[in-house]
């Protein structure tokens, strides 16, 4: 008589939440697993940055393919049984950090341009402070002219500009 295939028992997952390091997201995983009847373990760390990784592949201790091997006769106390639990973690602290900074790096250049602008500004009082003893020259002579009573302006004093300018045209 053929054997029947039976259902493998549906396994929960282990409840979503956030953790502060990846050591304290596998002991409750693997406590949550023990409670429930099944094991997780760590299969690969990748995605180096910093030489921290930021993936994680979690598999159910029994998941696989059985390993069939000649050379030995020995039956192992635990076995294979190709479960389909897999889950893959990521770390979003490092994400966080490289946003960071570039946000800071963005201020930096910010700082960079205004120290710029300000260095301008600084050289240009600079410049106002050279000519400023030419102004009060100029205002002084002006000054000694209109006391003179030097000043001519000639025939432009009776002169209507609007009727001058429409003349020339």
């Amino acid at each position: 008589m053929p054997e029947t295939p039976t259902a493998a028992p549906t396994l929960q997952p282990p409840p979503e939440g956030i953790f502060r390091t990846f050591e304290d997201l596998l002991s409750s995983v693997q406590r949550w697993a023990k409670d429930h009847g099944y094991g997780i373990v760590k299969l690969r760390a990748s995605n180096y940055r910093d030489g921290k990784p930021t993936r994680y592949d979690l598999v159910c201790d029994r998941g696989g393919v059985k390993y069939n091997s000649t050379a030995k006769k020995r039956t192992p106390s635990t076995r294979k049984e190709n479960t389909p639990i897999a889950q893959s973690i990521r770390s979003f602290t490092n994400k966080l950090d490289r946003l960071t900074h570039d946000v800071s790096q963005g201020f930096m250049h910010i700082g960079q341009r205004l120290d710029n602008i300000e260095k301008q500004l600084m050289d240009l009082r600079g410049h106002m402070g050279a000519y400023e003893p030419r102004f009060q020259g100029l205002e002084s002579r002006m000054q000694a002219v209109e006391a003179r009573g030097d000043i001519q302006l000639g025939p432009m004093d009776d002169v209507d500009v609007d009727t001058r300018i429409l003349a020339s045209m």
